[in-house]
C-alpha cells in the first residue's frame, strides 16, 4: 500500500471541521485549488509548508506522515550500568 500524503491531510483537515479555503489561506495559497489539487494528489505541498500546515491542523508533522503518533511509540532501551 502506498503513502498518499494528500489524502492523510485531507482525512485530518476533515476530522478537524476545516474548510479548504480556510487552511489554503493559512498556510499562503490564495486560492483553495491549490490545496485541492494536493489532497488529490495531483501537485505536491512545498517542503517549507509542512510545518505551518501541521500547525493550522492541529497535529505534529509526525502525524501527517503516520497514522499514530510515532514520537509516543517509540522505545528507547538503555544498558544500566
Amino acid at each position: 500500500m502506498e503513502f498518499n500524503f494528500g489524502a492523510k491531510v485531507k482525512e485530518i483537515r476533515i476530522e478537524k471541521g476545516l474548510k479548504q479555503s480556510y487552511v489554503s489561506s493559512e498556510i499562503g495559497y490564495k486560492s483553495p485549488s491549490m490545496l485541492s489539487e494536493i489532497e488529490s494528489g495531483k501537485k505536491s505541498l512545498d517542503v517549507s509548508k509542512i510545518p505551518r500546515l501541521a500547525e493550522v491542523l492541529d497535529v505534529n508533522i509526525e502525524q501527517l506522515f503516520f497514522d499514530k503518533n510515532v514520537h509516543n511509540s517509540r522505545t528507547i532501551e538503555c544498558d544500566e550500568k
